[in-house]
């Protein structure tokens, strides 16, 4: 296989500007990029199951307030902050497969731990805790490299459709998930939460199998933490990835929190309804992204997709801007509706983009900080949003979120024309 290529198919080619007939037209129809899809898919949802899971965990089973819920819950996702950028590096470093695999068997054996101390009526919160950051240290090994991939098992053509593909994987993960698990708890109680996920876990195992993925090429060793450091220096280098990093930082630190954490204490303060009809909001969403996502699988590679990005998050963040101020909760179902369909379309062209944007052999560390900046910075804006919405209201803050991504995207627009002409 040559390295300049790095691809998994011998029918594609990554530098090939059009299609010929016989070439593949889908990313799913190429084998190892459809293992790891399909993998991916049974991963992110018991990743998602998790979250929920574990705040049911404590509040039910073990009779817990809402503080150590959420204590719980970010013992699952602090991890991801300070192992993620380590991670991609090591991703740049051994075979993706390999990776895979071991991160995979690692969250095996937490649940699986899980699973045996519930059946032994010997899971207590303390164990609850030390087992929600051995997963989220599984999960923060794991991800880096299922992103990373991506652009080495497909070539050049199809990135953005394996993207939007990947995305709906996702968004089906996103709503299947909790109902999933909410059956599986109502049947057979805790252990057939736990047990659920220890199947699909060996089932998505059991779709790597076979999976090629490109050699990985030698270079010298150094310390991850010195190898990490290389991935920000190159991206601090590159006005695009400069611009697209700080359209993804905006989002995170503002939209994502006042979305997916603010909007829900606006529900209980300010609506007078049950925190938990969130669920409805981001089912509405969920399904917006799913929308846009099969459109951009559809449509494959498409000119300026710098500009498309860009005009997504100025009607997203619009959106948002509204909803802060709606009193309707109909009308907020169908504002979550429209903000998924531009969500849909920002999360495929902005790590489109960046891979499309990244040299191969570094990949996996610009993974890592991708993945750092778009999860690792949203509990941050949460708790700030959260302190401010006590002094100003949580309707208010949410507003200028929307206001303040607006005016960022908007000046990014019309400043920086190499980033709206991207393709």
């Amino acid at each position: 296989m040559q390295q300049n290529r790095r691809v998994s198919d011998p029918g594609a080619t990554a530098d090939s500007d059009g299609a010929s007939d016989d070439e593949p037209q889908n990313a799913l129809s190429l084998p190892d990029y459809r293992r790891l899809w399909v993998n991916n898919l049974v991963y992110m949802f018991v990743a998602n199951a998790q979250r929920f899971a574990v705040g049911w965990l404590v509040l039910d089973g073990l009779g817990g307030n809402e503080t150590r819920q959420g204590l719980a819950v970010f013992m699952l996702g602090i991890p991801m902050a300070f192992i993620v950028m380590q991670a991609g590096a090591l991703a740049d470093r051994v075979n993706g497969r390999t990776l895979l695999l071991r991160s995979q068997l690692g969250l095996i054996v937490v649940v699986a731990a899980t699973l045996l101390l519930l059946a032994a009526d010997r899971l207590s919160y303390g164990w609850v805790l030390a087992l929600s950051v051995l997963s989220g240290v599984t999960q923060s090994f794991g991800q880096p490299v299922r992103q990373a991939l991506i652009p080495l098992l497909v070539p050049d053509r199809l990135l953005m459709n394996a993207v939007a593909v990947n995305a709906l994987a996702m968004t089906i993960s996103m709503i299947l998930s909790a109902p999933l698990i909410k059956v599986a708890g109502a049947l057979y109680g805790f252990e057939g939460v736990y047990g659920l996920q220890l199947i699909m876990l060996t089932a998505g195992l059991l779709a790597l199998r076979g999976m090629r993925t490109p050699p990985v090429r030698e270079v010298p060793k150094r310390r991850l933490l010195q190898e990490a450091a290389s991935a920000f220096r190159h991206v601090m280098g590159d006005l695009r990835l400069r611009v697209l990093f700080l359209l993804l930082a905006v989002a995170a630190v503002s939209v994502n929190a006042a979305v997916m954490v603010t909007m829900q204490a606006k529900l209980k303060e300010e609506l007078l309804r049950d925190s938990g009809d969130m669920a409805y909001l981001l089912g509405a969403m969920a399904v917006g992204v799913a929308i846009t996502s099969v459109i951009v699988m559809r449509k494959g590679d498409m000119k300026r997709k710098g500009g498309k990005f860009q005009r997504a998050m100025m009607c997203g963040s619009t959106i948002v801007l509204c909803m802060g101020q709606i009193s309707s909760f109909g009308v907020l179902i169908l504002l979550f509706f429209l903000m998924g369909l531009a969500g849909g379309v920002f999360i495929t062209m902005n790590q489109g983009l960046i891979q499309s944007t990244t040299p191969k052999d570094i990949m996996g560390r610009v993974m890592g900080l991708y993945l750092l900046v778009q999860f690792g910075l949203m509990p941050l804006g949460a708790l700030l949003l959260g302190w401010a919405a006590t002094s100003i209201g949580a309707g208010n803050v949410v507003t200028i979120c929307g206001a303040i991504s607006l005016i960022v995207v908007t000046w990014t627009h019309v400043g920086f024309p190499t980033v709206r002409n991207l393709d």
